[in-house]
């Protein structure tokens, strides 16, 4: 399976695999598309006990640009990813670089919990 790298240059996105490439957009852009330069990932009182993750308060802020830019992604999102051009727009940014964003986010939310704080009681 092959493993797209990230590259930027010029402040472009491009995931980067065995032979083939593709654009996902600007880096500005998708920082705008997740809304902030950090996202929060909350995780619940049982993940908060593995010795990996350093946040005592059980809340970990990932930088979104340095994320974005170093996390390597699957073939499969890759090949989703070319289902869109970066013709269209959606809420003014090429759409492909606004799926990339959502499933970005998607992938940083799976790492944490959606739960509750009250369910920790």
């Amino acid at each position: 399976m092959t493993r797209y790298t990230p590259e930027c240059a010029n402040g472009t996105l491009v995931l980067v695999g065995e032979d083939d490439r593709i654009e996902i957009g600007a880096v500005d852009d998708v920082v705008a598309a997740i809304g902030d330069e950090t996202h929060s990932i909350e995780y619940d009182r049982d993940q908060r006990r593995q010795p990996w993750l350093d946040a005592d308060d059980g809340v970990l802020e990932i930088d979104v640009r340095e994320a974005v830019t170093t996390l390597p992604h699957t073939e499969k999102l890759v090949s989703e990813l070319r289902e869109y051009d970066m013709d269209t727009d959606r809420y003014g940014l090429p759409r492909r670089t606004v799926e990339f964003a959502d499933r970005f986010v998607d992938i940083l939310e799976r790492q944490g919990t959606s739960a509750p704080a009250d369910a920790e009681r």
